[in-house]
């Protein structure tokens, strides 16, 4: 798989969380763990989870994984 910059923007009404990285696996890994650790506090759940990457195929393969784990009922 080819490698490119990815970056995983996760923000809320107080706050903005970024996660950058080298492969897909690895900001992907991270940005669940701040997931899962947001999903602890209701209060700040976060309103937006956005992707930036150059390459397309791997963006559309982390939004939908992202669009599973948000609504899933628990994380853990």
């Amino acid at each position: 798989m080819r490698s490119a910059p990815f970056t995983i923007v996760i923000s809320g009404k107080r706050y903005e969380c970024r996660v950058v990285g080298s492969t897909e696996s690895e900001v992907a890994d991270t940005a669940e763990r701040i997931l899962h650790q947001l999903r602890q506090e209701d209060r700040i759940w976060p309103a937006q989870v956005n992707i930036d990457c150059a390459d397309f195929e791997a963006g559309k393969r982390l939004a939908a994984y992202f669009a599973a784990i948000t609504v899933e009922p628990d994380l853990d």
